[in-house]
């Protein structure tokens, strides 16, 4: 039983091993690295989700992807996850000590595409995860990005003073933010080198997202009595999109739940597992359903063929109108109750069709096969 354990183990970490991949991606004239893992229950043309985790400063792509644990996440959960490198080990998230200057939002949103255009993932589920000045970033993309990011969960990362002040999404993302009163890096009540506090973070996104002014506070199991810390979960209701916060009292500058000292400082809480909590909390989140009201079941809709060439069809009655977008939420097409669609217009690619008539909206993903 022992050696079958043993065998099963390293049969699956080699899997894991083999379906890391390694790219460079030109942008701005200047070659970006990345790595990213493939579940092997990957077939081409699949719609899966993309999650994009954000390092801390100083820190690497791979160095995070073995701190995280997060290919073995993917693998049980159908996902793929890819894992950047900031120039010089860092992000521009115009943090109020500056660390880059490199375009970093922009970097990102081609990287979204490189696997929208390679590997068919969902548009409409994407999510970033950041730690330390991950963190700071993935605020910055869910603030400023005209791609749309359905949910973001950071550790360890607030708002830059920038970012707050300048925060007027065009999507309204999920967020889930985690945090140690402890952490002596990024100050859990905010500082002049790292920005603003974590309650003027919720804050803002509690009004952006239309949030209910209090929320339930819950006391998480604290299962580790020497680790000196214990979390709360923060659940915001009423919100056009979910809003959370795990406020951990006593807990340092790292991930929950993973004893390494590898970038981070203070306290480590071992009351849960944070990957896997935030992956829990990303899981199921979608553009679509974030800002739109539901059309409830009467909403009848088809449209073909899809993947297209240069037409698409779309059957539904009464009053409606229509707009195709790109990833960035650009309108190429629009008009009403027009049932052949001419795409010749469009390059190759992944669009958002959205229809919308008196009883809401509806986004739904084509794939466009020739320019």
């Amino acid at each position: 039983m022992v050696r079958w354990f043993i065998a099963s183990c390293i049969s699956f970490f080699s899997l894991l091993a083999q379906a890391q991949t390694y790219i460079t991606i030109d942008h701005n004239g200047v070659s970006r690295d990345a790595v990213y893992y493939l579940p092997s229950s990957y077939s081409p043309g699949q719609h899966m989700p993309l999650l994009i985790v954000l390092h801390g400063l100083t820190q690497t792509g791979p160095g995070i992807m073995a701190i995280t644990g997060y290919n073995t996440i993917a693998e049980q959960n159908n996902f793929i996850v890819c894992y950047p490198s900031g120039l010089n080990n860092a992000w521009n998230a115009d943090m109020n000590v500056s660390v880059s200057t490199a375009n970093d939002l922009g970097f990102i949103e081609i990287l979204a595409q490189y696997f929208q255009t390679n590997f068919t993932t969902d548009p409409l589920r994407q999510y970033l995860c950041g730690f330390s000045n991950g963190g700071f970033m993935s605020h910055k993309m869910a603030c400023e990005s005209s791609m749309c990011f359905a949910a973001i969960a950071t550790v360890s990362g607030n708002m830059s003073d920038s970012t707050y002040a300048n925060c007027n999404p065009q999507f309204t993302p999920a967020v889930l933010h985690i945090h140690g009163t402890a952490d002596p890096v990024v100050p859990y009540g905010g500082g002049a080198s790292t920005g603003v506090s974590v309650n003027l973070t919720m804050e803002k996104w509690r009004s952006v997202l239309s949030c209910d002014a209090t929320p339930s506070v819950f006391n998480m199991p604290n299962t580790s009595l020497i680790d000196l810390s214990s979390p709360q979960r923060y659940t915001y209701s009423n919100c056009i999109a979910d809003l959370q916060h795990i406020k951990i009292t006593g807990g340092g500058h790292q991930w929950p739940g993973i004893a390494t000292l590898v970038g981070g400082a203070g306290t480590i809480n071992m009351d849960f597992y944070s990957p896997q909590v935030i992956w829990d909390f990303l899981n199921g989140k979608s553009c679509s359903a974030n800002g739109l009201s539901d059309p409830g079941d009467d909403f009848e809709l088809i449209f073909y063929p899809n993947p297209t060439t240069n037409a698409l069809k779309i059957e539904k009655s009464g009053k409606w109108c229509f707009e195709i977008m790109d990833q960035f939420g650009k309108v190429h097409i629009s008009g009403n109750e027009q049932t052949n669609i001419r795409l010749y217009e469009l390059h190759a690619g992944i669009y958002l069709v959205k229809v919308t008539d008196s009883q809401g909206s509806v986004v739904e993903r084509i794939m466009k096969i020739n320019d």
